[in-house]
């Protein structure tokens, strides 16, 4: 399993102090991730309407985006997409 960054660490130890107050028992920090990932994904509508905020997708804005849209010659076309933005 790969390693994750958190940035919310203390709001996750919060939550599981107050799960653990809730439930009377422990509930491991891990278990809190699955459990809220299955969550998220079984609500995924509601979590994309309440948490991510985006613009609406309009036949305005996909105009201007085309509008704005250049075709431009490559700088490098010997180089790799990962080599010009990573520098691999």
């Amino acid at each position: 399993m790969a390693n994750l960054k958190l940035n919310n660490k203390s709001l996750l130890e919060k939550l599981q102090a107050e799960i653990t107050l809730k439930l009377g028992k422990k509930i491991s920090q891990q278990e809190i991730l699955d459990n809220s990932i299955e969550f998220v994904y079984n609500r995924l509508d509601e979590f994309i309407s309440e948490k991510i905020d985006h613009p609406p997708i309009t036949d305005d804005l996909i105009k201007r985006i085309k509008e704005n849209a250049i075709d431009a010659p490559l700088m490098h076309p010997e180089k790799s997409d990962d080599e010009l933005i990573y520098g691999l």
